[in-house]
């Protein structure tokens, strides 16, 4: 075992020896599950055997709040839904939502990922709990390893915890319908108002119809990926200018200050983390029209 493997073990027998006495101080009802090494949601629910609805499915979320401030979030959702990203921003007024890095969310955990309690033992991590999962009489969590999980009260979980709880789930999915790009788009007079076509996983799909100028800005935590429908477009960049027609890709990397310039009849798709500012850093900016 190396220094690091150690030290992480160490860590999560901590975090977890720390979590029962919480619990036994408060005298809270729960009981403990043995079961093979497991922290996916959906696979170590059928080592328990209990719904995904009761799993605790717990995410550690960055919230930028301009150029300067960043807030860490505990956000707990029942295992069958998925988070909402766009409702934690709005909660706080965030201009940028990400996941958090591996490496910060689990030092603020105190356990490896698969692991996360739904508990915030760090004042810099805000807890948020969606109203669904305490619907239930007891929630299921791994306890801060991978081999053994908790069944507790879900009373005295909002008891102990006392988490700030709003709803920041996604509603549930239904299969998308087919669109034609260029029927939707044809419709649309704005430019550079990009409108969310669909939603991939975390990720938004989204098309503009462009022309003319666009503010020189960076997005500093997420690469930025363009796509000619039709037209052109040109991305002035500090070392060069690239020159785009239709079917040609480019991305920009994370950090990077660029200026897209446009000639009349562009039309340019986009595939960004749900949540993106279409302005980066800049203010004013939007995360896309959802189209119905």
């Amino acid at each position: 075992m190396t220094d690091t493997e150690d030290t992480a073990e160490t860590n999560e027998h901590g975090t977890y020896n720390g979590l029962i006495a919480l619990l036994d101080e408060h005298g809270a009802v729960y009981r403990t599950i043995d079961h093979a090494p497991q922290g996916a949601t959906e696979l170590v629910s059928e080592l328990r055997g209990n719904a995904l609805a009761q799993a605790a499915k717990c995410i550690i979320v960055m919230v930028k709040l301009g150029k300067k401030t960043t807030k860490y979030v505990l956000a707990v959702v029942p295992g069958d839904r998925r988070l909402d990203l766009g409702a934690v921003k709005a909660l706080f007024g965030g201009t940028y939502i990400s996941f958090a890095p591996k490496e910060t969310a689990e030092r603020l955990a105190g356990s490896v990922s698969g692991t996360v309690l739904p508990f915030s033992f760090d004042e810099k991590l805000e807890l948020i709990v969606d109203p669904a999962l305490l619907d239930h009489d007891e929630i299921f969590f791994n306890a801060a390893r991978l081999d053994r999980s908790l069944a507790l009260s879900a009373k005295d979980y909002a008891e102990i915890a006392a988490p700030r709880v709003e709803s920041i789930t996604e509603a549930p999915a239904v299969p998308g319908g087919k669109r034609n790009i260029d029927t939707v788009m044809d419709a649309v007079p704005e430019k550079w108002l990009p409108h969310v076509l669909a939603q991939v996983n975390d990720y938004d799909v989204k098309v503009a119809n462009v022309e003319g100028e666009f503010s020189e800005h960076r997005h500093a935590d997420t690469d930025e990926f363009f796509l000619v429908l039709a037209g052109r477009l040109r991305l002035e960049l500090p070392d060069g200018t690239v020159e785009l027609g239709p079917h040609e890709v480019f991305t920009v990397p994370r950090g990077t200050l660029h200026k897209p310039v446009a000639e009349p009849g562009t039309r340019i798709l986009m595939f960004e983390p749900r949540g993106t500012v279409n302005t980066g850093d800049g203010n004013e900016g939007t995360t896309g029209v959802v189209l119905p």
